[in-house]
């Protein structure tokens, strides 16, 4: 697992540091953040530097802890993930990583477990948590990595001590992006994004700003012309859960741009499309459609096995009804 401190994370790190030295850092941490932030790689940074046995406030890199951390054989380190993406963190997971905390360190330090997508546990996950983090094993360190506290248990959360680090200005990602991949990048790839660098450099290296175009285009032409359903539902289809989301993203911006506003646009580098759009979809139809596409996100997710194509169709029709 990758151990590092992206720049953005610097300041949070160091009060991190200054806990660990003082020997105050409490032994549940609850670190929240968008995906693509490397949220993970500052954790992984933390269990590093508290299993380390050279050092306190930063990993030594060469002592036995520090070698085991970094080929991923860690017998004091365990960490607890869904089986798969989009998939809720499971209560056998929950339940393993409860027996881990209470199991002597195998190096005779200190434990640690760490809790990935912490806001995708079930209900019997959480509370089984919640029974560890309420009376702590000694030596044990609990990091908790989630996208929203709003959609954990309460008393979880109440449990950890929460850090929410701020994410830099739009225009230091775009630098950091573009200084990684030695080419420019549209503004509206750091917005799509969330503002994440990691997940804006993976958006261009994975291939989906050609997709994103693709799929714009496609949207544009249909809405304008009555034309090219099929292309269009196959085009969703293949971007799967990022298509919708971007077409979430573009309507919203539509409704801004039709009601004169350039507040908040994520779509800023594509104003004619949104002015087509706009041209072709009354202000009270793009209002419904948005609301029935958040709701078919929601049902996708919650059921896989519905015919998803069959879906966007119907969806996709409902714009010229």
């Amino acid at each position: 697992m990758q151990a590092n401190v992206y720049p953005w994370h610097h300041e949070l790190w160091q009060n991190w540091q200054q806990l660990l030295g003082q020997e105050r850092m409490h032994h549940a941490i609850l670190l929240s953040a968008p995906k693509g932030s490397g949220k993970l790689a500052l954790a992984a940074m933390l269990a590093k530097t508290i299993l380390c046995k050279n050092a306190v406030t930063e990993p030594c890199g060469v002592c036995h802890s520090c070698q085991l951390f970094d080929a991923d054989t860690h017998p004091d380190f365990h960490w607890l993930k869904p089986e798969a993406e989009g998939k809720q963190l499971g209560v056998d997971a929950v339940r393993a990583g409860n027996k881990y905390a209470w199991e002597t360190s195998q190096l005779g330090g200190e434990r640690v477990i760490l809790v990935q997508n912490a806001d995708s546990m079930g209900e019997a996950a959480a509370n089984a948590l919640l029974k560890t983090l309420e009376e702590p094993p000694a030596h044990c360190h609990f990091i908790l990595l989630c996208e929203s506290m709003e959609s954990m248990l309460p008393t979880v959360v109440s449990r950890c001590n929460k850090w929410k680090p701020k994410l830099p200005e739009e225009i230091v990602v775009k630098r950091w992006v573009e200084s990684g991949l030695f080419d420019s990048v549209p503004l509206q790839v750091i917005r799509i994004n969330r503002g994440a660098p990691l997940a804006a450099k993976a958006f261009i290296e994975n291939g989906n700003l050609g997709k994103h175009e693709a799929l714009l285009s496609a949207f544009v032409s249909f809405v304008s012309t009555r034309q090219g359903l099929f292309t269009l539902t196959d085009l969703l289809s293949k971007a799967q859960r990022d298509g919708l989301n971007w077409l979430s993203f573009l309507l919203l911006d539509v409704m801004k741009a039709q009601q004169g506003s350039q507040e908040a646009i994520v779509h800023c580098d594509s104003t004619e499309q949104l002015h087509a759009i706009g041209k072709a979809v009354n202000p009270s139809k793009v209002t419904s459609q948005l609301m029935a596409l958040n709701k078919l996100k929601a049902e996708l997710v919650k059921h896989t096995g519905l015919n998803s194509e069959l879906l966007l169709s119907r969806w996709l029709s409902g714009f010229h009804n």
